[in-house]
């Protein structure tokens, strides 16, 4: 299925867009080790070193989620967001 997109909502899509995962700090904050994160979400060992140490650093938002629960952490935590232009919300 191909879906169209204008150029509004492609801007609003990018500025929500998470710039870059923090998993290995909040792993510090929250106490939760390598192993702890292999036991609550069955990922591989190399994979889950991989996301700690940067060598993979585009991570999913749906890999995200899965380490954000396993650590007790929200989405929103775990990266770092870009908020220079923020959509404004009429009420």
């Amino acid at each position: 299925m191909y879906v169209e997109l204008t150029l509004k909502e492609v801007y609003l899509m990018k500025q929500w867009k998470p710039i870059s995962p923090r998993l290995n700090e909040l792993m510090f904050e929250y106490n939760v080790s390598i192993d702890d994160l292999v036991n609550r979400t069955g990922y591989p060992r190399q994979r889950i070193n991989d996301y700690v140490s940067g060598v993979k650093a585009n991570m999913n938002l749906a890999t995200g989620m899965t380490f954000a629960d396993a650590i007790g952490c929200s989405i929103e935590e775990l990266y770092e967001w870009n908020h220079k232009e923020r959509r404004i919300v009429k009420s």
